[in-house]
């Protein structure tokens, strides 16, 4: 074989290789909803952040460490707790659901009802495959140490499953509004003397419900700390075999809202994990008609397949949000003003509705509607979380990025903080108004609104426009000198009483010089 033949039998070879592998990439990329965020993103290793701990805590659960072997106990003796509490469960139960293959929570919808993956057509029986490997395959950087020990992965997923199941279960039969919750989400939860925990126990009793809980929530709605809802799904579906898929998945639905957001009744249907759930149930269909639609997710599975609606939610790039408003966005001549200026160009800001959805922002006269946000010590890690969810798993959408950046648009200083406070669509509970300015205008560092999200493409292009007018300004000068309290309206009622009387003093003065009576 000459030169030539071997450069060429080398090249083929290569092409074939290329082609494997960019095919193997494809098929990776549809499985993992769970990510490991790198140290630029939680601000570890990077010289812009002043406070780089702080950052890097937004994204790290609290009980890690120390912490988390202390929980350890704690977590199998809920284990425990969990199935005597189903007429004393087999653990090996437990065991099968993820290890056997079954096509309940699979992605596949099986024809006529078939259960078992043999009387599916070949093609689709290779998509079937044991719960266990998509629940490993969900997580996009998963350590070594679990790919070499399945049994232990195996272990670590039914203890971290079934506690939060009892979280969740527990929380929902101690909830102050119970009444709210759906007859079948009630009944599947269970009073709480089914629960059978001591009055003096460290997590389920009252001093849990005040001290832990809130930590718990807060670790629960970090991206890196998610468990798929696969898991929660199958091990619930396991020691209720009696009950559909559908309830369980609504129920599941029901009491995680219950627990991280105090609201029931809202079947968000099927989600990767908590803080997809989460997500789903700040963002709102009711968005003014002239509104295009938010993108939904589409394909969305028990595998975490991912959809191929928008491309991922934030850019990172070389022009950051605060570079943004000094300068022209996207090329364009629009100016991102703040709440002061908005303010003092005549618009008002109002509470769009009670229910909190982040969609809800449109603009409409001289009316910014805003949905009602409380900001707490949780919040900034919260809305964190949710926005690299966005910008790591492609096609989840970038509503929340969105909103952040908006906000972030608007709030520059602890003035600005002050009038959306006094208009009842801010709540501070963090301390200072500068705290909160402070706080959106450092969320969104290296982050890039997508110019054609509504927010951007509509909203902020209809206040430029109505800003730009100087009739508007004019007006809104008016009545922020004049007509502010009662006192200066009855200063200037005074001044224009006393100017016309001058006037009428004058003509009248005058008069008579030009007209006398005798002519």
């Amino acid at each position: 074989m000459d030169e030539e033949d071997e450069v060429s039998l080398l090249m083929n070879n290569w092409a074939i290789d290329v082609d494997v592998l960019n095919r193997g990439w494809k098929a990776q990329w549809n499985k993992p909803c769970i990510y490991k965020l790198p140290a630029p993103t939680t601000g570890g290793g990077s010289f812009q952040y002043a406070d780089t701990n702080k950052k890097s805590a937004a994204y790290l659960p609290s009980v890690k460490g120390d912490h988390l072997t202390k929980m350890d106990p704690h977590k199998h003796r809920v284990l425990g707790h969990f199935l005597r509490r189903y007429n004393n469960i087999p653990l090996q139960k437990l065991v099968d659901s993820l290890t056997t293959t079954s096509c309940r929570w699979q992605q596949v919808d099986p024809a006529d009802g078939a259960m078992d993956p043999k009387a599916l057509p070949v093609h689709i029986q290779k998509e079937v495959s044991p719960v266990l490997q998509h629940l490993m395959d969900a997580y996009d950087s998963l350590e070594d140490k679990w790919l070499r020990d399945t049994d232990g992965f195996l272990r670590l997923m039914i203890l971290d499953g079934c506690f939060m199941l009892e979280i969740l279960q527990w929380s929902s039969s101690v909830s102050d509004d119970r009444k709210a919750l759906s007859s079948g989400s009630a009944a599947l939860t269970g009073s709480v003397d089914d629960y059978s925990y001591a009055d003096n126990d460290p997590i389920f009793s009252r001093h849990g419900k005040l001290y832990v809980m809130s930590h718990i929530r807060r670790d629960m709605l970090m991206l890196e700390n998610q468990l798929p809802m696969l898991l929660l799904k199958t091990l619930l579906g396991a020691v209720l075999p009696s009950e559909s898929k559908e309830r369980i998945e609504e129920h599941l639905n029901t009491i995680i809202l219950n627990f991280c957001r105090g609201i029931t009744k809202r079947n968000m249907g099927p989600c990767l994990h908590v803080l997809d759930l989460y997500r789903k149930s700040l963002l709102s269909n009711n968005l003014p008609k002239d509104s295009p639609s938010p993108v939904q997710n589409k394909n969305e599975s028990e595998r975490c397949v991912r959809s191929k609606a928008k491309g991922p939610a934030t850019i990172f790039g070389h022009t950051t949000s605060t570079d943004q408003k000094n300068s022209n966005a996207g090329g364009s001549e629009d100016i991102i003003r703040s709440a002061m200026n908005l303010h003092e160009s005549g618009i008002k800001f109002k509470k769009s509705n009670e229910s909190c959805q982040l969609t809800d922002i449109w603009f409409k006269g001289h009316v910014l509607k805003l949905p009602l946000m409380v900001i707490d010590d949780t919040t900034e890690s919260t809305l964190l979380n949710l926005m690299a969810f966005e910008r790591f798993h492609v096609g989840t959408g970038n509503e929340i990025t969105s909103y952040v950046c908006f906000m972030d648009n608007i709030i520059d200083s602890s003035d600005d903080v002050k009038i959306l406070r006094s208009s009842g669509v801010l709540h501070n509970s963090i301390g200072s108004n500068k705290a909160v300015a402070k706080l959106f205008n450092e969320m969104t560092k290296d982050v890039t609104p997508d110019p054609e999200s509504r927010l951007e493409k509509i909203v902020q292009k209809q206040l430029d426009e109505y800003c730009r007018s100087q009739w508007h300004e004019w007006r809104a000068n008016l009545s922020h000198t004049y007509f502010k309290n009662p006192w200066a309206v009855l200063s200037l009622l005074a001044a224009v009483l006393l100017l016309a009387l001058t006037i009428t003093q004058t003509f009248y003065t005058i008069y008579p010089y030009y007209k006398p009576r005798g002519k």
